[in-house]
């Protein structure tokens, strides 16, 4: 026996008893699920080394760790009863040969080194020695009985390999699955902030275009003060919810330039600044104004918003008040309401 046969025996032998280490048994599963011929010399030396156990041809140290963990499976004590049944047909047909009337010649004592379980499997395996016929009809028998052991070991190895892939493939799948559904929760947020990206340069673009045409309105004033007759003034009552009523009108008379709107606040709404949103009826935005402060009067708080009358078509206008906290988040602060009337000369 080469010195490669002898350490895999031993280590075999080893995994066998429950005595190898956590790395050399790793070794060994990896290699029998790999390779089915490493598969089948496991087996065969299982059975061998069950053969020894009942025989009683193994040490104590090997002998206890053996039925430790033989023992606690049903396999294995189900192994170690059919080796103890075919043993005991085996002492019974020895001892009918010892029992015959014929004489034998009684063969010389040689002293022969043990044999190590490889050899000893390899030469019950490979070399044939002369039986008397109850002696052949044994060795059948623990043939018949040995492959039937075999054939079933093999089938339940070939179950639990085929359950394991299956097992390994499910896996896969599934980690297929998670990393398509993160691909697609991606793409979606992407999407996301893109039309977020996409809508918040066209408000800032509207917004530039008003201050401008603002601008240049103010600039062609003769006067820095707006004064009484270049613009018209509404006010304008607060509604937390969008259901208004009868909007008020706004009729914008010929030569007047700019608009002035007062919001009135409700008493309870107290925020550090404010935004206007006006839009049209249909949800077109029209004018974006941020920044205002809130004024006080007699009556009560307001906020004033002045925009140019280009801005303002003939129809129902919708503004939306919102405003900041301290923790700059932004909130409703009310909705109004009102008709553009402006003159056709205009």
């Amino acid at each position: 026996m080469t010195t490669q046969n002898v350490k895999e025996e031993k280590l075999m032998t080893r995994y066998l008893i429950g005595a190898a280490t956590e790395e050399e048994r790793v070794e060994v599963e990896e290699r029998y699920l790999r390779d089915a011929e490493y598969l089948e010399q496991l087996r065969a030396l299982e059975c061998e080394m069950t053969d020894d156990y009942v025989r009683g041809e193994m040490s104590a140290d090997e002998r206890l760790s053996f039925e430790r963990r033989a023992l606690a499976s049903p396999q294995g004590r189900e192994q170690i009863a059919r080796a103890r049944a075919l043993q005991s047909l085996l002492d019974r047909v020895a001892s009918e040969e010892r029992a015959a009337p014929e004489a034998r010649e009684p063969a010389p004592m040689v002293a022969v080194p043990r044999e190590s379980r490889w050899e000893k499997l390899r030469s019950r395996l490979f070399t044939l020695a002369p039986l008397s016929q109850y002696g052949m009809a044994a060795a059948a028998l623990l043939l018949l009985f040995g492959g039937l052991w075999l054939l079933r070991e093999g089938n339940l190895s070939r179950r639990r390999i085929e359950r394991l892939i299956a097992e390994s493939d499910l896996a896969l799948r599934n980690e297929r699955n998670l990393q398509e559904r993160l691909a697609a929760q991606r793409d979606e947020l992407t999407s996301q902030l893109e039309n977020e990206k996409r809508r918040l340069a066209a408000e800032r673009s509207l917004s530039a275009q008003m201050r401008q045409e603002m601008g240049r309105l103010l600039a062609r004033s003769s006067a820095p003060q707006i004064h009484e007759g270049d613009f018209v003034e509404l006010a304008l009552t607060s509604g937390i919810e969008r259901n208004p009523g009868d909007p008020r009108r706004l009729s914008i008379p010929m030569g007047v330039s700019l608009v002035k709107l007062q919001l009135e606040l409700d008493p309870s709404i107290n925020h550090r600044s404010y935004r206007v949103e006006l839009n049209t009826a249909g949800g077109a935005q029209v004018w974006v104004r941020g920044g205002l402060i809130a004024q006080r009067a007699d009556w009560g708080r307001f906020v004033t918003l002045i925009l140019p009358t280009p801005a303002l078509q003939a129809g129902e206008y919708e503004l939306i008040l919102r405003g900041l906290t301290d923790e700059r988040k932004s909130e409703i602060a009310g909705y109004y309401y009102f008709i553009a009337s402006p003159s056709a000369a205009r």
